[in-house]
This record gives C-alpha cells, sequence and structure tokens, in this order.
C-alpha cells in the first residue's frame, strides 16, 4: 500500500484552511456592503468542495502509487475550485484532464524525474 507523505497533507490542508477562511471573509465583506452573491454561493463554491477536499486528505491508503498521485491532482483541482471561483466550473469540467496529466506522468516521464517526484510526495 502507498501513502501521500503526510507533509504534504498537511501542507494542502493548511492552504485549504487559508483558502475556506479567505473566501468567508470576502462573502461576508460582500454581504456587509449590500452584495449577497458571494455568501449566498457559498455552501456550493466553498464548503462542498472543502468536503471533496478532507474526503481525499484522509484517505491514506492507495493500492498503486498511480492512484496517489491522482488523489494528490484530485486535491490540487478541488483547491483551485476553491481560489478561483470565476473558473471554478472550468476547473471542476477539468477533472479528467488530471487523470490524462497521471497517465502521461507515468508512461512519457523520464524515469530518473519521476523517481524524484515520487520521492518527494509519496512516502
Amino acid at each position: 500500500m502507498y501513502k501521500t507523505k503526510l507533509s504534504v497533507v498537511f501542507g494542502m490542508v493548511a492552504i485549504a484552511a487559508t483558502l475556506f477562511a479567505w473566501r468567508g471573509y470576502l462573502a461576508i465583506f460582500g454581504l456587509m456592503n449590500g452584495n449577497q452573491t458571494a455568501f449566498l454561493t457559498f455552501p456550493l463554491s466553498v464548503i462542498l468542495p472543502v468536503m471533496m477536499f478532507s474526503f481525499l486528505a484522509t484517505r491514506r491508503s492507495m493500492a498503486s502509487q498511480e492512484g496517489v498521485l491522482m488523489q494528490l491532482g484530485a486535491m490540487i483541482q478541488i483547491l483551485l475550485i476553491i481560489a478561483l471561483p470565476r473558473f471554478a466550473i472550468y476547473l471542476a469540467l477539468g477533472f479528467p484532464v488530471v487523470f490524462l496529466f497521471v497517465e502521461l506522468f507515468e508512461t512519457r516521464m523520464p524515469n530518473a524525474t519521476k523517481t524524484a517526484i515520487k520521492r518527494i510526495l509519496i512516502a
């Protein structure tokens, strides 16, 4: 069984918490200024992606290294969805691109580079 390094997961969780707080601040600030849009979309544009991110962050064991890389790619994609609300629909539709990128990484990347990246990310 393969696992993501705990330091990588903690770093991504810290980024997710910062983005959650920032988007919450923007929603409340917009509400105080009469703009309800950010506040009303907060559950679907922030809370739901954070829940999906939390699910992926708590999954510790994968059957293959490729699965771990796909998990990390999906987590990064979700962070981008939270961080860039104007592009969220395009990013959500781009999940297959993440999986294609992992496949290209596994099949086309030189072994030395692939091994170095995996050593950094996978325990």
